[in-house]
């Protein structure tokens, strides 16, 4: 196995804490309820990426990049932690981000999207169709300045970035075994699907025994979503050199909770949210962990966990984005009806 002779830079604060919801438990009156806070992972304000960027800003600084060419959504968490990390490394970084239209920039520079700003992102806005052209025309750019600049696709899903999460379940796994607990179900949000990849493989590779189950973000349907996730777990498996056997019911996606689409608000993400933090003082975000937790709020009223299981939700971070969502939040505390469901910044937005 590859694993353990993998360059990794130390970025993120490990291993993450597990904590249990008594509340929330008690509020959903069916299964054991429990949170991996990797929220706390350190990096600018935490979250999912930072194990992910340990294994790929490694693979950069191995290849003597001095710019990282990245991007996603226009308050995308991942584009905040890629441009902490490569500020804490010393390189320089451009982040290609989805918008409503070319170079758009709001009235407002608030959630992530200041955070770039702050750290010195160098910021181009795209329509999501120009998004690879754009980049293809930023690393030939830099390349004939000559820089070296080094390209991470959206979420660092690739081989290795799930190696990040691949390392995360041999973390839980020595966690467990110290407190003498086992888990029957991961519920987590799946994007770029690197995370979901990294799971299930490190659950099947370290035999957890415990089942992944991803809540997409995003348009995408589910099978191809699940289409994705194997195609990940492939690349990992041969890079990493690891053996292990994935089962078409290892691989489960729902995609009723995306409320409309990705940045879409909606009643019940606005609620998981409220819940979240009410019962248990945890601050989640309307965009990635709201539509995890409203995926886990339905799967255990419905029955599907029973009350002997332990579901572990992962906290994948972002809660940053709770401020771009502050009018349709209140809208949802005073009982009144969402102000808008799509975001001005959405590349939706007409």
């Amino acid at each position: 196995m590859k694993f353990n002779s993998l360059p990794r830079v130390r970025l993120a604060s490990l291993p993450t804490p597990i904590q249990f919801l008594p509340n929330l438990t008690e509020k959903l009156g069916g299964p054991k309820i429990w949170v991996k806070r990797d929220d706390l992972t350190g990096l600018a304000f935490g979250g999912n990426k930072a194990r992910k960027l340990e294994y790929l800003m490694a693979d950069a600084v191995e290849n003597n990049a001095d710019y990282i060419v990245t991007g996603a959504g226009f308050h995308s968490n991942w584009c905040t932690q890629t441009a902490a990390a490569a500020k804490k490394l010393g390189l320089k970084i451009k982040l290609i981000k989805f918008g409503p239209r070319p170079g758009y920039d709001g009235d407002d520079w608030d959630g992530n999207h200041l955070l770039h700003h702050l750290m010195g992102a160098e910021i181009t806005v795209v329509k999501p169709d120009d998004f690879m052209s754009t980049i293809e025309a930023t690393m030939k750019k830099l390349k004939d300045e000559g820089h070296r600049p080094y390209y991470i696709p959206v979420g660092g899903s690739v081989a290795l970035g799930a190696a990040g999460y691949l390392n995360a379940m041999l973390e839980l796994k020595y966690q467990t075994a110290e407190m003498g607990l086992q888990f029957d179900y991961l519920v987590h949000a799946t994007g770029s699907g690197g995370t979901q990849a990294g799971l299930v493989a490190g659950s099947k590779a370290f035999n957890t025994g415990i089942k992944v189950i991803g809540a997409c973000v995003g348009y995408t349907e589910k099978e191809a979503q699940i289409e994705r996730v194997k195609e990940i777990i492939q690349e990992t498996k041969e890079k990493l050199e690891l053996d292990f056997t994935v089962e078409d019911d290892d691989l489960i996606a729902y995609n009723e909770y995306v409320g409309g689409g990705y940045g879409y608000i909606s009643e019940e993400k606005a609620e998981a949210v409220k819940l979240l933090a009410e019962t248990e003082g945890i601050c989640i975000d309307p965009v990635y962990t709201a539509t995890a937790m409203a995926c886990l709020i339905d799967l255990a009223k419905k029955g599907e966990f029973t009350d002997k299981d332990n579901v572990l939700f992962l906290h994948t971070g972002g809660a940053v984005a709770l401020f771009p969502y502050k009018e349709p939040l209140k809208a949802h505390i005073e009982k009144k009806p969402l102000p808008w469901t799509v975001p001005k910044w959405s590349p939706q937005q007409e």
